[in-house]
């Protein structure tokens, strides 16, 4: 009888113990045994739950899956950092323009709005021709050049995927801006413009015409975005995908004289409709 009493009050004295313990799930893999005593939003800080006596630990946050504590509950680190508490007082909308647009032939400016973190829509206005206008250079028995004079609109509508904006400083996980990180992006573009092209004649020689071209492209860009201080943000990207147009080449007489086309916003690669590529800086203003 005192045999069973023993084992008993054993049984009970083992599954308390049990249950009275908080278990920290590592990213490594490991579990650790612990009795949490402090969480905060960079590190927490614990004791052996097999040497209570013994000395506080500091575990950073970013080495942790989730905490189970000893009650059941269940705290998940990564979803803190999707909680829009974090970033409630940021600036989440933001004004961007094309930095190198202007060199390239056009100026482009951009709004882009968080919806939560991690995901931002973006769109954008492009005006042709707002920029430097290249030298189309030709013989017709001397030398003699024409600017292609450019002139049009684009537009593009895209919606971002973004990493969670954490990052690790000195080992201790920080909230960045939210809408910092690298990101996917899917995207449209459609715009239409005229130019000048060089049309080869039948006595061999050249005659300046004008074209009218209208262009559109799906495409998914990778980029990056840093914001200083919520006030400034940079912002690289590149992309690929499907595009199409009705450009002519600048020598020749019909559409198939062309392999490639530049259409300001975007590039087509090879005969259209292929592919299509992108690639830009922005550099942008925070707003309210």
């Amino acid at each position: 009888m005192l045999k069973t009493v023993l084992l008993a009050a054993l049984l009970v004295c083992t599954a308390s113990l049990c249950w009275s313990q908080d278990k920290i799930y590592r990213k490594n893999g490991k579990i650790v045994e612990a009795k949490v005593l402090e969480v905060g939003s960079a590190e927490v800080k614990y004791k052996e739950f097999s040497n209570p006596d013994g000395p506080i630990y500091v575990l950073e946050t970013d080495r942790i899956i989730k905490i189970v504590y000893e009650n059941g509950r269940v705290e998940k680190f990564a979803e803190n950092m999707s909680d829009p508490e974090r970033y409630q007082d940021q600036l989440k909308k933001a004004i961007k323009v094309d930095f190198f647009g202007p060199l390239l032939g056009y100026s482009q400016i951009s709004f882009e709005k968080s919806v939560r973190a991690g995901r931002s829509y973006e769109l954008s206005l492009g005006v042709i021709g707002a920029g430097k206008s290249s030298r189309l250079d030709y013989y017709n028995n001397d030398f003699h050049d024409v600017r292609r004079k450019q002139f049009g609109f684009f537009a593009s509508a895209g919606y971002k995927f973004g990493k969670l904006p954490d990052f690790v400083f000195f080992g201790k996980t920080r909230f960045s801006h939210v809408m910092q990180g690298t990101y996917v992006k899917p995207i449209i573009y459609a715009g239409n413009y005229s130019e000048n092209r060089l049309e080869l004649k039948a006595n061999n020689t050249y005659e300046v015409g004008k074209q009218n071209v209208t262009f559109g492209a799906i495409q998914v860009e990778l980029g990056k975005q840093w914001v200083f201080g919520d006030k400034f943000l940079l912002d690289i990207y590149n992309g690929l995908g499907y595009g199409f147009d009705n450009k002519k080449g600048s020598y020749g007489y019909s559409f198939d004289d062309n392999t490639s086309a530049y259409n300001y916003a975007n590039a087509r690669l090879g005969r259209t409709p292929g592919l299509s590529y992108s690639f830009g800086v922005k550099i942008g203003l925070l707003i309210k």
